[in-house]
């Protein structure tokens, strides 16, 4: 009985004594990291990323953005000049229509003109048909009254750049182009005279709306100049032309005219 109790007794004090050695085994519980609280920045702060922010955008832009051309960036500060109404020298004139502005072109042809100087008439055709072609309407007109002038002489060149800015604005829809055409052929300068081109031409301004040119093209056809018969046809269809103007006075005289038509033998029409 007493060897039992011993024996016991040393089981039980192995254990405690074992039990420190147990326990360093045993890791720490893990314990969670403190939350960090959050950052706020002032306005001052933001505004200050903002603005280096776009700061790196602009500059990106401008190092991907190809170098300007020194002509470029010159021939624009002449436009914007112009534009301004602030004095450009003739030759700064001649430097920006020869670039294909087509208002500086109209803006040197009537330097040259107001020159007072016969000899640089021609010169001033070339540029003022380069304002036409361009879409400068409003130049046509100067240029048409100095082709028909027999104090100017064109060289070819002159002449086909006049030709071609007319061709392109009668074909596009303006009669005014299409008329001083006809009355180029009609007169014989500066194009050789050609009656048939002539009647072409103001036949296409009778279409685009032109009621005195569908009264020329009605007269010729009723009373040829060259004494040939009337061509009554293509008086009747140059008359109604011009009843489908908006003009009361030349829709009266056509239906006057058509009456005339009607009540007379073609043969019997006369001048």
């Amino acid at each position: 009985m007493q060897t039992n109790l011993k024996l016991v007794a040393a089981v039980m004090i192995s254990g405690l004594l074992a039990a420190p050695a147990f326990a360093e085994k045993v890791e720490p519980r893990a314990v969670p990291p403190t939350v960090v609280s959050k950052v706020y920045l002032s306005k001052a702060q933001k505004a200050a990323k903002l603005a280096e922010r776009l700061a790196q955008q602009k500059a990106a832009r401008l190092a991907a953005k190809p170098p300007v051309d020194p002509a470029v960036a010159r021939l624009k500060t002449l436009h914007k000049r112009m534009v301004a109404k602030q004095e450009l020298t003739p030759s700064e004139m001649q430097e920006l229509a020869d670039s294909g502005d087509g208002l500086a072109a109209f803006y040197y042809a009537r330097k040259l003109e107001e020159s007072g100087r016969t000899s640089v008439l021609p010169t001033a055709v070339h540029y003022y048909a380069m304002a036409s072609y361009l879409g400068r309407e409003f130049a046509m007109n100067r240029m048409i009254a100095l082709m028909k002038s027999p104090d100017v002489t064109l060289s070819d060149k002159q002449i086909k750049s006049g030709k071609d800015a007319l061709v392109k604005l009668a074909q596009s829809g303006t009669p005014a182009a299409a008329l001083g055409l006809s009355d180029m052929y009609a007169i014989g300068r500066p194009f050789p005279q050609d009656t048939a081109e002539s009647r072409k031409w103001l036949m296409q301004a009778a279409k685009a709306g032109d009621a005195n040119a569908a009264q020329k093209l009605a007269q010729a056809a009723m009373m040829p100049q060259d004494g040939s018969a009337p061509d009554l046809p293509a008086a009747r269809a140059a008359l109604a032309l011009m009843l489908a103007s908006n003009e009361p006075g030349k829709v009266a005289m056509a239906q006057a005219l058509l009456a005339r038509l009607d009540a007379t033998a073609p043969t019997e029409v006369s001048q």
